[in-house]
C-alpha cells in the first residue's frame, strides 16, 4: 500500500505551474495573500514557474481552483483549470502532514465518509471550501445557487445533515451552519 510522505506543516512542498496557469490563477482565483504573494515571486524552472506551497496551502488552492473552475463559463479556461486542481490533487495525495496516528485516523475517517451519501457528501463540501473562502458558514440560497436545487431541497438536505450530527448550527442566525468533520472525512468538491 502506498504511504505517502510525512512533511512538517510548515514545510514547503515545490508546485509547477506555466506562466498562463499563474496569470488565470491570480485572474479568476480567490488567494490567500501569502499563496497570491510566492505565485507572483514564483522562480522559474525553464519554461515553468516553481512555487513552494505548505500543505495547507496546497489543500487551500485546490479548493479554490476546484471552484472557479466549476463556475467558468469558457472551457478552455475550464479545462486549463482542471489540469492545475488535477495536479494539486495529486500532491495532496503524496504528502501529509499529520501526526504518526495516521492509519487510525484514516480508518475513523473512512468510517464517517461511509456514513453520507455522495450528495450529502457534495453539499459537506460545499460547506468546507465556502466557509473557508467567506470566513462565515453559506446561506440555504447559496446552496440552491451553486447546485441548481430547489429552496426546499436545500433546506431538506440542511435538516438531515443536522440530524445526522455531521453538521451544527445555532437556530434564528444567519449563516451559522458549520462542519463537525474534518477535511480528510470530506470528498472533493465536484
Amino acid at each position: 500500500m502506498f504511504q505517502p510522505k510525512r512533511i512538517k506543516s510548515h514545510e514547503r512542498i515545490p508546485f509547477a505551474l506555466t506562466k498562463h496557469e499563474r496569470v488565470l490563477l491570480l485572474d479568476l482565483t480567490l488567494l490567500g495573500p501569502d499563496i497570491e504573494k510566492r505565485l507572483r515571486l514564483a522562480t522559474t524552472n525553464g519554461a515553468r514557474l516553481v512555487v513552494g506551497l505548505t500543505f495547507d496551502e496546497v489543500d487551500e488552492l485546490a479548493g479554490s481552483v476546484a471552484a472557479d473552475a466549476n463556475h467558468c463559463d469558457d472551457a478552455k479556461t475550464r479545462r486549463a483549470l482542471d489540469a492545475v486542481y488535477d495536479r494539486l490533487a495529486k500532491v495532496e495525495g503524496e504528502y501529509t502532514d499529520e501526526e504518526s496516528e495516521a492509519s487510525v485516523t484514516a480508518t475513523r475517517h473512512a468510517q464517517v465518509r461511509r456514513s453520507y451519501t455522495s450528495k450529502q457528501g457534495q453539499y459537506l463540501a460545499f460547506i468546507y471550501y465556502y466557509s473557508k473562502i467567506h470566513s462565515v458558514g453559506p446561506a440555504e440560497a447559496d446552496f440552491q445557487k451553486y447546485f441548481r436545487v430547489s429552496a426546499p431541497a436545500v433546506h431538506q438536505m440542511i435538516l438531515t445533515l443536522e440530524a445526522q450530527g455531521l453538521i451544527g448550527r445555532t437556530p434564528g442566525q444567519a449563516r451559522s451552519i458549520r462542519l463537525r468533520l474534518s477535511r480528510m472525512e470530506l470528498p472533493d468538491l465536484e
